[in-house]
């Protein structure tokens, strides 16, 4: 069977867009590793961090949606969304060797398609270097240092 034929045995014309799929993070470590070492572009219906991997062939994208962004029907909602902005905003890019990450916000289900669209094809070039290292809460602050004083008498 030619590339150019789908499974029924129609052609495809040449004009039509290849619908590429996109792969997907699925282990728990790569969503982390993104969230710890990647760079970050922040819009108003969602956050994107994108992890820079040099040895990897090609994009994976992987797609988080919280509880507090709403119920399952509103979660998967998001999630159909995102996965479409990606694939539109992405088609040029698969190619480039990193891991990107969509933290989805409840702004989300409300917010304009092609604004999406357009916030997700700017991510690679403003996303911005992650803090370095682990902020610490005045809290966690205050605990560490009483350990430490209770440790030298």
């Amino acid at each position: 069977m030619s590339p150019k034929a789908r499974v029924s045995g129609a052609p495809v014309p040449e004009d039509w867009p290849i619908a590429m799929r996109l792969a997907r993070l699925t282990q728990r470590k790569d969503f982390l590793a993104a969230a710890e070492h990647g760079r970050r572009f922040r819009s108003s219906a969602f956050t994107v961090q994108v992890l820079d991997k040099p040895g990897q062939d090609d994009l994976r994208l992987g797609l988080t949606a919280s509880r507090k962004t709403g119920n399952a029907v509103v979660r998967n909602r998001i999630r159909r969304r995102l996965r479409a902005a990606a694939a539109i905003a992405l088609a040029e890019q698969t190619r480039k060797p990193c891991d990107l990450v969509i933290v989805a916000r409840p702004e989300t289900v409300q917010a304009d398609f092609t604004a999406m669209v357009a916030d997700l094809s700017v991510a690679f070039d403003r996303a911005r270097p992650a803090s370095g290292g682990q902020r610490r809460s005045a809290r966690s602050e205050e605990r560490r240092v009483g350990k430490e004083c209770r440790s030298r008498w």
